[in-house]
């Protein structure tokens, strides 16, 4: 990677050279994915949870919708736990085996008139649990896919605000995923300034690239320019506190 200067040479570097040797990550960061639907900021976030995710820091992925291929591909060759409520209790076997390197939190979809209310309460649940099990020092990824979803239609911007602005200390890191960031909630506008590690892909639209400034550390026009520049489910890679920044790229 190249700290920010006027004109940076910008290394880029393929997706398992990145996630192996350059992405640096702690327990309690917080992660943003900023982009429009349909760059391949999910895919990028499972690849990543490939080498950061462990049975003592394991990732929860919070699911929102009745069909995901992709989390479901990527949840099951990563052998995550597929449950539909929360909190679960052990599986038998996992008293040998140990327990999985993360969860899909997937509640039952296909009731229109209660879907919204179960997955709400489900999300609810893993939140406060995960905050709880913080205060006891046990870490862990909160992996919040469709923030915008889970702000405005599920009602839990408080809840998610809530980790981004004080659970980084007790080791619980939240991975946010912004389409527009803004008027999609609170929480995914505080996502860029709370989140040490930025993901970003390419976004034509202005407003959207205003938002940039609100990162810290590098220059949003800078980094609306590169943006601008990058070719299909690449992403500009930015660490907050050492202005880090390089190109992922698509594979």
């Amino acid at each position: 990677m190249t700290a920010m200067t006027a004109e940076p040479d910008l290394y880029t570097f393929s997706r398992e050279e990145f996630a192996v040797r350059r992405f640096d990550y702690k327990p309690g960061q917080h992660v943003v994915f900023g982009g429009p639907t349909q760059r391949g900021k999910t895919t990028l976030a499972f690849q990543l949870l490939e080498y950061c995710a462990t049975p003592t820091l394991p990732a929860y992925v919070a699911v929102s919708k009745p069909m995901d291929k992709t989390t479901q591909q990527e949840g099951k060759r990563l052998g995550y736990r597929r449950v539909t409520d929360w909190p679960v209790s052990k599986k038998l076997s996992e008293m040998w085996d140990g327990p999985p390197p993360g969860y899909l939190i997937w509640p039952k979809f296909g009731d229109l008139d209660n879907d919204t209310e179960v997955c709400a309460r489900v999300t609810r649940n893993l939140i406060n649990d995960r905050y709880t099990a913080g205060v006891k020092n046990k870490h862990g990824i909160l992996v919040m896919d469709d923030t915008m979803v889970k702000s405005k239609i599920y009602g839990l911007d408080r809840e998610m605000t809530t980790i981004l602005a004080m659970s980084g200390a007790m080791g619980i890191g939240m991975w946010t995923f912004v389409q527009k960031p803004t008027d999609s909630g609170q929480a995914s506008i505080w996502s860029y300034g709370a989140s040490e590690h930025v993901f970003l892909t390419r976004d034509p639209d202005r407003r959207n690239q205003q938002r940039y400034n609100d990162i810290g550390g590098i220059d949003g026009q800078y980094v609306a320019q590169v943006t601008r520049s990058l070719k299909p489910y690449q992403f500009l890679y930015i660490k907050r506190t050492e202005a880090f920044v390089c190109v992922v790229d698509s594979k």
